[in-house]
């Protein structure tokens, strides 16, 4: 069947652009343009695609961030982030001692969120959606029962979990040989019980995470797993419609999220803070240039960490820290002549997880949808549910003990506290740039707390230093937040003139193999093109 899907493809003229970071998906996603669907459609089929094709990211058991504008203009962010559950308190992850456990908030049931893909989707289809549900939802389930070829990537990526998925029944009987080996690459990987639970899906909706056969599975597979899940849940888990955050740089409008997405904040900070005209004097490749991006990435990370969280624990407004005078103060203190380190030193490894995905898609009318969506680490809490899927471990992204430092290095405060019902502090940050009314430009990035900092120089690279959309990705990037206060760059970022000149203003360095995988569509030569990571195995139609 899907070669059938590849051939029709092949020779059917483009309709819309679709950027995925699996090719199975992306093709499957296109496959929607053909049948009429509008961006909305296509953007469900990828996210389902994706639970089949790319299971260390893509997912039925997390959540995520979706960002629609529509072809008239109207821009809308739906929230499906996972919740944490009724049973939740601050001190869920602390041992007797009063110290973080840290591998509960990791590995395993306890550290699960009540999951929102489905519903998400589910909820974005029942708003904007053309095509029926059904219909939607077919690509994916041909994928699960048909099947799909492994890459060296994505077999080598099963390979590096095989030892997790080794403690799971469930998760071994589908990624795992009869002799405990992951698959290679070439093996055609067929998942009748995921099926199963896709056609289900097309069946209920929404309701299939609500209430029935699969809510009765995770919850007996929860228990078992020393979870803390109930029935109650699930039924009261609810996507939430939150404001977009908009801004204006470079003469550009950009549609970012406001919180648990710290994106909109973020990128607001840095992006208007870096108007120094040493900046496009000097290029991208000074040492200057990198400094001072870096001092603005560490200070807006500050903020992030300290401040925000789910916004129903704020007392105060977080419009504050995009406010006129605000940015402006912080502006006069920006420069790349100086290091400036945290007050307060951490000992703390730089782990950068890829494990989230990002999927852009235009339709032909003008509709865009923007969609970053995960199971926190790679293949979540390393446990699969009843229904052949795996889940979260998105517990983690709260602060279980503020000041102590998560799976990223982030050292978070009081109002990303673990409490019942909300949902953790995000880094995920989809984006929409419009232009003169016109949707220039739909991306995001996977990659923990270097989400932010990918995205933030891709549209550094495309309009402040003018690169062209596939140079704009590929420029090699560099990462730096508050804590560590190391600056993380890829091959070829620094050359010996600007690593010489980080040196003598005093900033830590490390280097790094990638940073980001990013799924772009930008306005380029009169239309629409969908663009991929270089670094990764993405598709782009």
């Amino acid at each position: 069947m899907m070669m059938t899907l590849f051939l029709f493809l092949s020779l059917a003229p483009q309709e819309g652009a679709v950027a995925t970071s699996e090719p199975y998906a992306t093709v499957a996603t296109s496959s929607i343009f053909a049948e009429g669907g509008n961006a909305v459609d296509a953007a469900v089929a990828a996210s389902f695609a994706l639970a089949v094709t790319y299971p260390a990211a893509g997912n039925l058991g997390g959540g995520g961030f979706f960002l629609y504008r529509t072809p008239q203009g109207e821009a809308h962010f739906l929230d499906f982030r996972e919740t944490a559950p009724a049973a939740s308190h601050p001190d869920l992850y602390l041992d007797a001692s009063g110290k973080v456990n840290k591998s509960a908030s990791r590995l395993g049931w306890r550290a699960v969120g009540i999951p929102g893909s489905v519903t998400g989707m589910a909820e974005a289809h029942r708003r904007w959606g053309r095509l029926p549900w059904k219909k939607v939802l077919a690509p994916a389930i041909w994928l699960a029962e048909d099947g799909y070829v492994l890459t060296k990537k994505s077999s080598q990526s099963l390979a590096w979990a095989a030892k997790y998925f080794a403690k799971d029944p469930m998760a071994s009987s589908v990624f795992l040989d009869t002799h405990g080996t992951s698959w290679p690459a070439g093996h055609r990987l067929k998942q009748p019980e995921l099926a199963a639970t896709l056609r289900l899906i097309a069946e209920k909706g929404g309701d299939a995470f609500r209430r029935g056969p699969l809510v009765d599975g995770i919850l007996k597979a929860s228990r078992a797993g020393g979870g803390i899940l109930t029935a109650e849940d699930f039924r009261d888990y609810r996507p939430e419609m939150r404001p977009v955050h908009h801004f204006h740089w470079q003469g550009l409008e950009l549609l970012t999220l406001s919180p648990p997405s710290s994106g909109g904040v973020f990128l607001e900070q840095t992006l208007t803070s870096l108007v120094h005209p040493k900046l496009s004097i000097l290029g991208p490749m000074a040492g200057w240039t990198v400094q001072c991006i870096g001092e603005a990435t560490a200070l807006a990370f500050q903020d992030r960490n300290r401040w925000l969280g789910d916004p129903d624990g704020f007392d105060f407004a977080w419009t504050d820290l995009v406010a006129e005078d605000y940015l402006n103060h912080r502006r006069k203190f920006l420069s790349g002549d100086r290091f400036t380190p945290t007050s307060a030193p951490l000992n703390h490894p730089f782990l950068e997880s890829e494990e989230t995905t990002h999927f852009s898609v235009m339709d032909p009318q003008g509709g865009a949808v923007s969609v970053t969506t995960t199971l926190n680490g790679a293949y979540g809490a390393k446990v699969m549910a009843p229904g052949g899927f795996l889940m979260n471990n998105e517990m983690d992204d709260f602060a279980a003990a503020p000041g102590t430092a998560n799976q990223f290095g982030l050292v978070q405060g009081k109002y990303n506290a673990v409490v019942a019902g909300r949902r953790p502090l995000s880094s995920m940050s989809p984006v929409i740039v419009v232009k003169e009314g016109r949707v220039d430009a739909v991306l995001g990035s996977p990659g923990g707390p270097t989400i932010l900092t990918t995205v933030m120089q891709v549209l550094l690279n495309r309009y402040l230093f003018t690169m062209n959309p596939k140079a704009a990705m590929a420029f090699p990037r560099f990462h730096r937040q508050d804590l560590p206060e190391v600056l993380h760059f890829e091959p070829g970022r620094l050359n010996d003139f600007s690593r010489a000149y980080l040196k003598r203003v005093g900033q830590p360095m490390k280097r790094r193999s990638s940073l980001g995988d990013v799924n772009a569509i930008f306005w380029w030569e009169g239309e629409w093109r969908a663009f991929t990571d270089p670094r990764h195995e993405g598709l782009g139609l």
